[in-house]
């Protein structure tokens, strides 16, 4: 029995210094120059407006509070689970290629991921993701996409409207209306009716 609860203390013991290691080993696979240019990247990101912010976080409910552990749990929970929820686990991944990180691995990804949440709003994150996404034909960011669809700026737009751009981030090719106006129409207005069911809930 004595030797079980040593046993048992020793399990437990390592379990804490792994959650350690992960939670902050990021902070020591990282060189300074790449700190400095995830902040630089980070910071230098325009600010999406309240409306859109706010769609994107009821339409991915809690995705602004939740952080990559909550993605980690919902992934083994459900299948539907995408990164989406996390805007973070997003930006390390966009990232993760330019990083001078030796012998990288997928596990380096999650500790990027947690280096910049103990650094960064998934706010800012998501700030991040949109300002760089390429919506293609030489569309970059919300107020390109904005006033290039609806001729409008991104603080302007309906939720229709927002569906289409979010149908857009999840597959610029498949959800272009140029090319497959049916489907991009059916995507936004699925984004935009999950937004009203999200929003009565």
């Amino acid at each position: 029995m004595k030797y079980f609860k040593r046993f048992l203390i020793l399990v437990i013991l390592a379990f804490i210094l792994l959650i350690i290691y992960i939670e902050f080993g990021g902070h020591y696979i990282i060189n300074k120059d790449d700190k400095q240019s995830i902040t630089w990247y980070i910071r230098s990101s325009s600010k999406l407006p309240e409306n859109f912010t706010g769609f994107y976080n009821t339409v991915y409910p809690n995705a602004l509070s939740n952080n990559s552990w909550d993605l980690v749990r919902d992934t083994f929970s459900s299948s539907k689970t995408t990164r989406k929820e996390c805007p973070c686990s997003q930006t390390a991944n966009l990232l993760f290629p330019v990083l001078d990180i030796k012998n990288k691995n997928t596990f380096d990804i999650f500790w990027v991921t947690r280096y910049i949440e103990h650094r960064y709003t998934q706010k800012e994150c998501l700030n991040f993701n949109f300002s760089n996404f390429d919506f293609l034909e030489n569309r970059k960011g919300t107020e390109q996409i904005s006033q290039s669809l609806f001729n409008k700026q991104t603080k302007a737009l309906k939720p229709i409207e927002m569906g289409e751009i979010l149908a857009l981030y999840e597959n610029p090719v498949k959800n272009n209306r140029n090319r497959n106006p049916e489907q991009a129409k059916s995507r936004a207005k699925y984004f935009c009716d999950l937004y009203s069911e999200n929003l009565n809930k």
